[in-house]
């Protein structure tokens, strides 16, 4: 975690429509609809299931998934598997051992990440027909797994998710190399000679040192701790699934934003390639042996006499390409922000001009840096200060900073737009309470305004 009060989570689909068995209970009788509820919950013990199919002893070194609490959110409930002190309001499901239940969605069951629940570090899932079938979700909880294994045993294996917001992204040399070391991995995956399989992945590596020699030292430490943590643990849940090394990577072309994305595959793809090369590699990296999938790697080559590399067509190829993408990525920023400010329906704006908020809490995977200190919070942020907080959770928000970072100076104001309907607003004698769809705030001390179709909250400096 990059600042102790912040919670960094990836969420899942998180819907406000009503569930099917929900729509399904209300038109069908008792009987019928009981019928419903018990096929949903079925779901939740098949996916579990399926999970202990996956959870071979051999993912990793000292790794049981199955020693790990699950908590299951299936859209109406939250069901609690193998925890041994569950939260008040659980309550075991009868018939079904170390399984307890609670209606509706557990508060710290949010995202498909992991939560403390009653001092337990638990894995967690929205289990989401529209995510795939069972034995890919299966796979989601693997990996969410490995996370609560790596931050009890590798607290290190991270990256500072602060460091993202000021990552030079929109830099066209930089984006051209990043290309061209996935081309080199690439590669180096998909053919089936050892020989020139290494000689393709020492070309990545050089391509990398080349990048690396250009980039700042931070973002440097923010590729290798992403790769470390979401590298491998999306290396833990292809090696459950039986993923083959070729066909990983596939055609995928990161954009100039999707750094943190990148890292799944290139840090699993590191990981595939030293299963191709050297059979302690995961018991050096767990030991501290070697730091970094890069310098394992590099260790497993060796020195080899093969050169491999890329031409210099393709080289002009990728770098005309990744201009016209940064010239695209500007573009696509102002239309973004265009789009979301232009959004019909009800507005909420949190004035919090006098009052900077903080983040308590945001996804990593879903925000758009727009520029100008402006963060498009896509599906999930908290922001929170001394005179109160608030949330967003399942729709769009727009932050914008008050100070040099885009987020940890603090947030000056917060909007959200293309609400549907009012927002509620409940004034009590020295606070409000605000809520909407998928957004909930309470700050003490604020003025409510309405301007239109916009309910502006300010929030006043503390006396």
């Amino acid at each position: 975690m990059p600042v102790a009060l912040v919670t960094v989570v990836v969420l899942g689909c998180v819907g406000a429509a009503a569930s099917p068995v929900s729509e399904v209970r209300d038109i069908l009788p008792d009987s019928a609809a009981a019928t419903a509820e018990d096929s949903k919950d079925e779901r939740a013990f098949a996916l579990v299931s399926e999970f202990d199919r996956l959870a071979k002893d051999d993912l990793w070194p000292g790794f049981d998934p199955q020693s790990i609490p699950l908590a299951i959110f299936d859209g109406e409930r939250t069901f609690l598997f193998r925890h041994p002190a569950p939260p008040q309001g659980f309550q075991p499901v009868a018939g079904r051992d170390e399984v307890w239940v609670f209606d509706g969605r557990h508060p710290t069951v949010s995202a498909n990440s992991s939560a403390e629940m009653g001092g337990i570090e638990t894995a967690t899932l929205l289990l989401d027909p529209g995510d795939g079938p069972l034995e890919q979700q299966a796979g989601t909880l693997i990996h969410e797994t490995f996370h609560v294994y790596q931050r009890k045993v590798h607290p290190a294996w991270s990256a500072n998710e602060v460091d993202l917001f000021t990552y030079p992204s929109a830099d066209a040399e930089l984006l051209t190399l990043r290309r061209l070391e996935i081309a080199g991995l690439r590669r180096a995956l998909e053919v089936s000679s050892s020989e020139e399989s290494a000689c393709w992945a020492r070309a990545a590596l050089a391509i990398r040192a080349e990048r690396f020699r250009k980039l700042p030292a931070k973002a440097i430490a923010y590729e290798r701790g992403s790769e470390l943590n979401e590298g491998l643990a999306t290396y833990v849940q292809r090696r459950a699934s039986g993923m083959p090394r070729t066909e990983g990577l596939g055609g995928r072309a990161f954009g100039p934003d999707e750094v943190r994305q990148r890292s799944y595959d290139t840090g699993w793809a590191l990981g595939a390639l030293l299963d191709r090369f050297s059979a302690s590699w995961r018991g050096e990296l767990d030991s501290g042996a070697v730091e970094t999938l890069e310098v394992a790697l590099g260790q497993a080559l060796g020195e080899g006499a093969q050169v491999c590399g890329i031409s210099g067509d393709e080289r002009e190829r990728a770098e005309s390409d990744a201009v016209r993408e940064v010239m695209a990525f500007e573009l696509r920023r102002e239309a973004r922000l265009r789009s979301f400010l232009g959004r019909e329906g009800w507005s909420i704006l949190v004035d919090a001009e006098q009052a900077p908020l903080f983040p308590q809490g945001f996804d990593p995977l879903n925000v758009q840096l727009l520029g100008g200190g402006k963060v498009l919070h896509t599906r999930f942020v908290q922001l929170g200060g001394e005179l109160g907080s608030i949330e967003v959770i399942g729709r769009a928000a727009l932050t914008e900073a008050a100070g040099a970072h885009p987020l940890f100076d603090g947030v000056r104001s917060l909007r959200i737009t293309g609400l549907t309907a009012e927002p509620s607003i409940v004034e009590l004698e020295d606070r409000i309470q605000l809520s909407a769809n998928g957004v909930r705030a309470e700050f003490t001390g604020a003025n409510v305004e309405r301007s239109g179709a916009t309910v502006i909250v300010r929030v006043e400096a503390p006396n």
